[in-house]
């Protein structure tokens, strides 16, 4: 087979996370939107000859980070927002976003998503409040699942769904009742239902405080100054013994699903998760600064549930460099937690997984779309190539989306 008009990427070394053992490989062929080739460099050049060449050098191949929890769309705002508590954090971000203006929003997920190209990250799962960030991805070129947030509590309430939730082949369209204590029963029954009948995925943020779980069981915490603040009745507050199991009764946990934070849950709340084949969003910086809790991330891996990685915001970490949040996740589970290997993969082939995109990314192979990055080789090699990426890698060379380079550095 001859190739025209296509484009072969080499580099030194490549971490495809493939299903095939392809530790010689440092080369791909992509044509158009998708990979069709993979192997060594000196062999694909005789196999395609008229393919465009770039020649990356000293770099790594990889696949492109998956990023499955983000809000694009908040500036930094750590130096107004204090994580003393996760009640008191809340109120403070809803006083320090009433100074915030629609253009504020527009330019928070425009550098966001630069620096999300910038470090790697192609795919996003953004949850989108203020109706800034999807435009600005579709711009960008960035692949996304965008989660709409909805904030509903309150007898008989039906939330406003967003209009035109159309999905793209790069952005998915998905909807985001924001927690069990923000959303009341009926409004999530009617938001599962609407997401069923339109095929659309469902993120939400479960189990990230202890509060949660007091408010659900009709114990008194930090919920109810949120509440008394919104002016909402605490009888308003569905009732469970875990957010895992009030989900379970409700339905609403599925394939299709994903719960953000996940960090207090015990063994019954996993197997349902399992059972039910729903993913798992891990945010170890946002948890740290919130001083929330650990999420129990060996036992779910354990247990078998996909579990991705992701940065949160800027309300609650200091960058969305999911580099960061790898290096942190790694130190934060040591010694007993995943390898850097582990840790990689939850950033590319969990994340995919997580998002339900692991048939089109998440993997360099034949068939996968062309979501490819190439990073700087590490200064110092220990014979473990993830390791020694986890420790140093901070920004990329190339960033591709989709077979179209959103990046390239020039050749220092």
């Amino acid at each position: 087979m001859v190739g025209c008009s296509g484009m072969l990427i080499m580099a030194e070394k490549m971490l495809p996370f493939g299903r095939k053992d392809r530790r010689t490989a440092n080369a791909i062929v992509v044509r158009d939107t998708g990979i069709v080739d993979i192997g060594q460099a000196s062999a694909l050049r005789r196999t395609y000859p008229r393919d465009r060449m770039l020649d990356l050098g000293s770099a790594v191949l990889m696949p492109g980070l998956v990023n499955v929890h983000a809000h694009l769309e908040l500036p930094s705002l750590m130096g107004r927002v204090r994580p003393s508590d996760y009640a008191q954090w809340v109120l403070d971000l809803l006083a320090a976003k009433r100074e915030l203006s629609q253009g504020d929003y527009f330019r928070a997920a425009d550098d966001n998503i630069r620096t999300l190209i910038k470090t790697g990250t192609t795919t996003v799962g953004e949850i989108c409040t203020h109706g800034a960030s999807p435009v600005l991805i579709r711009q960008h070129g960035l692949r996304a699942v965008v989660f709409h947030e909805i904030i509903a509590m309150g007898p008989g309430s039906s939330p406003l769904l967003p209009r035109g939730l159309t999905s793209t082949s790069l952005v998915v369209q998905g909807l985001s009742p924001h927690s069990p204590h923000t959303v009341s029963e009926e409004a999530l029954a009617f938001i599962r239902d609407r997401a069923r009948e339109r095929g659309l995925r469902l993120c939400m943020h479960v189990g990230e405080t202890i509060d949660e779980r007091r408010l659900l069981r009709g114990e008194r915490g930090g919920a109810d100054r949120l509440f008394q603040a919104a002016g909402w009745q605490r009888t308003w507050a569905p009732r469970a013994r875990t957010s895992v199991e009030y989900l379970f009764r409700m339905k609403v946990l599925s394939r299709s699903f994903l719960a953000v934070h996940a960090v207090h849950i015990d063994t019954s709340d996993i197997a349902l998760l399992k059972r039910r084949e729903a993913s798992v969003a891990h945010c170890p910086r946002s948890n740290h600064a919130m001083q929330v809790g650990t999420m129990p991330l060996r036992k779910l891996l354990d247990a078998g549930v996909t579990v991705g990685i992701g940065t949160d915001s800027l309300a609650s970490v200091p960058t969305l460099n999911l580099w960061d949040e790898m290096r942190f996740a790694f130190k934060k589970h040591s010694p007993h937690g995943p390898s850097p290997r582990d840790i990689l993969r939850l950033a590319t082939t969990g994340g995919a997984k997580a998002l339900g995109l692991e048939k089109a990314i998440g993997t360099l192979e034949p068939g996968m779309k062309a979501d490819i990055i190439a990073v700087p080789m590490p200064r110092r090699l220990s014979g473990d190539l993830a390791a020694d990426l986890l420790r140093e890698t901070k920004s990329c060379i190339m960033t591709m989306v989709n077979g179209t380079i959103l990046q390239l550095e020039q050749k220092r």
